[in-house]
């Protein structure tokens, strides 16, 4: 989960790879919940350009997310393929692959059951499970579309003759975004963003986002996720080539009494060729 998930699509979204239009780098650090025993940490790293003649884009993104006693870290390659069409508008079709190293380490827990014969016979557990994911991105110089499912296939994390401990799997997450840009004046500008979160077993995660963008350098704005949490955002133009952007969550669901909320960390670069001019900013 990612509240600033509009600043680098490409972790949900493949076929933003090299819709940047140079080389980027970018980072997200996640604590939520803070506060609550075994809060959820996750680090980001990405990387992707687009290559002949931004037809094609090529990235890599780097996870590591930890809750409790388990902790994933993923390594995952993006491909995109870009059709331009004549009123400058562009089409992406990507393909995401790559895989989740899978760890469990129960030793530090406390059992309710002094006899839990699960935990005594299964303290430490690790698993390399391979996935690949899809995702289609609409946009123009005013509005953007996305729709993705990062990871299609289920795998499973337990041993299929571990008969002591419940199945669990990956399961398949859809991704439905958009959102637009609105000129103001020559000083605001005005940018709505959605993201709608759909997985099996769970209710549908809905978010609004509004933000106002002053002298194209300082982003101010507010998210509401349904029935989870507020969270304001701000994010800035430290030059064409660098951004920095935190944001800050306050649980509004019955979590709320046991933890401070969650912060969360952007940081973008990006490397362009010397003497090459560098669009600044990217809306999109």
């Amino acid at each position: 989960m990612f509240t600033q998930y509009m600043n680098n699509p490409l972790l949900i979204n493949p076929s933003y790879a090299g819709s940047y239009g140079d080389l980027n780098f970018s980072g997200i650090f996640r604590k939520q919940w803070v506060g609550f025993d075994w809060q959820p940490t996750t680090t980001t790293f990405s990387i992707h350009s687009p290559f002949r003649n931004y037809k094609v884009g090529i990235g890599a993104t780097f996870i590591n997310d930890k809750i409790g006693p388990v902790q994933q870290t993923g390594i995952y390659f993006d491909y995109a393929y870009h059709i331009i069409f004549g009123n400058n508008a562009h089409l992406s079709l990507g393909l995401k692959t790559g895989f989740n190293y899978y760890q469990k380490d129960l030793y530090n827990l406390i059992m309710s059951d002094p006899i839990d014969k699960w935990i005594e016979m299964n303290p430490l557990s690790s698993k390399f499970m391979f996935n690949t994911g899809v995702g289609g991105y609409y946009y123009t110089e005013k509005y953007f579309v996305g729709f993705s499912i990062p990871k299609l296939i289920r795998n499973s994390f337990s041993d299929k003759d571990d008969t002591y401990q419940l199945v669990g799997k990956e399961e398949r997450h859809m991704f439905f975004t958009g959102g637009g840009i609105f000129k103001v004046n020559s000083i605001l500008k005005i940018k709505p963003s959605t993201m709608i979160r759909v997985v099996n077993g769970s209710p549908a995660s809905v978010e609004i986002t509004g933000t106002a963008i002053l002298y194209d350098k300082f982003w101010m704005g507010l998210m509401y996720r349904f029935q989870d949490a507020v969270a304001v955002h701000v994010r800035m133009q430290v030059n064409p080539r660098f951004q920095l952007a935190y944001s800050y969550d306050l649980t509004n669901s019955r979590l709320r009494s046991y933890n401070f909320g969650s912060h969360e960390i952007f940081v973008s670069y990006t490397f362009t060729k010397k003497g090459q001019r560098i669009l600044s900013p990217r809306y999109f």
